[in-house]
């Protein structure tokens, strides 16, 4: 499992900076308080309605019981700490959290029962729920929890009950630990596609140009100035004079992902979300591995970009947009206005879409006149369900069918290949049928 620090420098993870807050607490009467204070008023109840002053005495254990409670007044206010040993984390990656209470004056209480409240997404690995300290003026708990699911949320909040004057009276205040952010966790894959435009910068493709890699291109005839290790001794020995192995240059190359958001959120979105965003962060992931450059655009509500980079930092920096996709946005998104910066000629287009929304279809094929090479990734898994009462529920089954057809259709023509992501396989099994990525519709800004 690699966690965040293997993967940068260890100044690139800073754990959250915590600090003690002083929550004012009000105390109230205990559940034993309530019950001596609730038998003592039977008794007395019961000696006045009868008239018998003998039943004072069934009250009398409860009275003098209340009146032994210490005068002392408790501390209006609780320091409490709640620390999280990291600031952000990989799905399925423990953290760690830490709630300390301390009494005002260093006075001990009776009792300090602390209680961790987890989240949905997130379950507990060690450490006991509730935990109890009697007579301690500082009580400290321990928690290991996993977050399972990415986005930005507190994992757990801490509930402090403190119990003084013999327990008689408690007070208990809620305190939420800060927000972390929780990666998307990258699978393995193969860079695989390689656009037909590669950047004059050293890498780990094939290149048109032919220069100092490792491939086979072709042969010349030797010049002066050649090293003798690329001669090709077979070949100048049938031709009788001096050929030279020449080879493809190493170029790298530019991907984009991109994320639809568009349509109305929902379960159904939802998952095609997650999906898009595992698939966006495994793509950058394998790409950024081989010294290529990789940036993610997300559409809908707000556009957010990064434009392709390299660098493992940068992997973090398209992971701190990718959290803001979760989140819902009433602003129109204008596709028209991708900047330059954020797609530059030649780079492969990965769009990872439901294809729910029309607008998605619009930005395919303005991509594809801007002369970009793109490849759809279709995120959605679910179809519509066909209740067997309605009658037409089945025909509009195959209508809604048809229709995400023609739009397959219609995206072949374009020449945007269509792949679908089944549940049982990973990216790299989806991506794999396709040896070459679709060409752009021009080469004027080739640069290979």
């Amino acid at each position: 499992m690699t966690s965040v620090r293997d993967r940068t420098n260890p100044g690139a993870c800073p754990a959250p900076l915590s600090a003690v807050i002083s929550r004012t607490v009000r105390w109230s009467a205990a559940p034993r308080t309530r019950n001596l204070a609730t038998a003592a008023l039977l008794g007395l109840l019961a000696a006045i309605v009868t008239r018998h002053a003998a039943l004072v005495l069934l009250a009398a254990p409860a009275l003098g019981a209340l009146a032994l409670m210490p005068r002392r007044r408790p501390p209006s206010e609780l320091a409490t700490d709640v620390a999280l040993s990291a600031a952000r984390c990989f799905e399925g990656e423990d953290v760690t959290v830490t709630a300390t209470v301390r009494a005002p004056g260093g006075r001990p209480l009776d009792e300090i029962t602390i209680e961790l409240e987890i989240a949905q997404p997130v379950t507990v690995t060690s450490g006991a729920g509730l935990q109890t300290f009697v007579r301690a003026d500082v009580a400290t708990a321990q928690w290991t929890v996993r977050p399972a699911r990415w986005g930005r949320y507190s994992p757990a909040a801490v509930r402090v009950t403190c119990r003084a004057g013999l327990g008689r009276i408690q007070a208990s205040v809620l305190v939420r630990a800060d927000p972390i952010d929780v990666f998307p966790r990258p699978a393995r894959m193969r860079p695989r596609l390689v656009p037909a435009e590669l950047l004059r910068r050293i890498g780990e493709h094939t290149g048109r140009a032919v220069g100092a890699g490792v491939e086979f291109a072709g042969l010349r005839p030797y010049q002066p100035g050649d090293q003798l290790r690329d001669v090709n001794r077979a070949v100048s020995i049938r031709r009788g004079q001096l050929h030279v192995n020449q080879r493809a240059a190493a170029r790298a190359a530019d991907v984009v992902a991109m994320i639809d958001t568009f349509g109305d959120p929902g379960p159904v979105a939802d998952r095609a979300l997650d999906l898009a965003a595992h698939g966006a962060a495994a793509l950058t992931t394998a790409y950024l591995r081989v010294g290529d450059r990789a940036g993610l655009v997300v559409l809908g509500g707000v556009l957010r970009w990064l434009g392709p980079a390299s660098g493992d930092r940068h992997f973090y920096r398209i992971a701190e947009i990718m959290l803001k996709a979760r989140y819902e946005s009433f602003v129109t998104p204008d596709i028209g206005l991708i900047p330059r910066t954020a797609l530059p000629p030649g780079t492969l287009v990965v769009l990872f879409s439901p294809l729910l929304d029309p607008r998605a279809f619009g930005l395919l094929t303005d991509l594809r006149q801007r002369g970009f090479p793109v490849i759809l990734v279709d995120t959605l898994r679910d179809e519509p369900p066909a209740e067997p009462p309605l009658a037409m529920a089945a025909i509009a089954l195959r209508l809604w069918r048809l229709d995400r057809a023609a739009t397959r259709a219609a995206l072949a023509d374009l020449g945007v290949p269509v792949l679908r992501w089944p549940d049982d396989a990973e990216l790299d099994a989806v991506l794999a049928p396709i040896r070459r990525p679709p060409p752009g519709l021009h080469h004027s800004a080739a640069r290979s």
